[in-house]
């Protein structure tokens, strides 16, 4: 069971006793699946990537500002930080959203274990694409540049042979 900060909304281990964020020592236990957590700090451009991310995976969010409000926020121009905060059960997705995007960038052993999984997974899918990569000799590959030109050049005049039918064809109901 994960555990939260009340104050800054940073999710924590269970066998962890404060927030290294906030200093605050009462975690709470996450016992809501809509229970919001934070997922990064964003501002600036960043903080509209972010929320365009999650709309688009479908991914509800929430913003707590860093600071004061700015005279911005009201003329809409605001681009103070903020947390961006997601529902628990969204934030696996939510984190790999914004590492996708590069707003934040993942640590050495922070990753999930499905996303180690799902990596080490692709990486030897790529190994044996690898190993079952045969290299093309020169001739070969003259060969198939040659076909291909040719190939090229018939489509070209299928094209042409085409529009001069279909135009004769117009002409002729004229």
């Amino acid at each position: 069971m994960m555990q939260y900060c009340p104050n800054c909304r940073e999710l924590h281990n269970d066998n962890e006793d404060f927030c290294h964020n906030c200093k605050k020592k009462k975690l709470k236990p996450v016992v809501d699946k809509n229970t919001p957590v934070k997922v990064c700090k964003a501002g600036g451009i960043d903080k509209e990537r972010v929320r365009a991310a999650l709309l688009d995976g479908g991914i509800p969010s929430d913003e707590i500002r860093l600071k004061n409000i700015s005279a911005h926020a009201v003329t809409g121009n605001d681009m103070s930080d903020v947390t961006v905060l997601v529902p628990y059960q969204a934030y696996d997705k939510a984190y790999d959203i914004c590492v996708g995007i590069g707003v934040i960038s993942p640590k050495e052993g922070e990753l999930p274990d499905y996303v180690k999984t799902d990596i080490e997974e692709k990486k030897e899918t790529f190994d044996k694409d690898i190993e079952e990569f045969e290299e093309m000799s020169q001739s070969k590959r003259t060969f198939v540049r040659i076909v291909s030109a040719i190939l090229l050049i018939i489509l070209f005049c299928f094209v042409i042979w085409g529009t001069d039918f279909v135009l004769e064809i117009i002409k002729g109901l004229i």
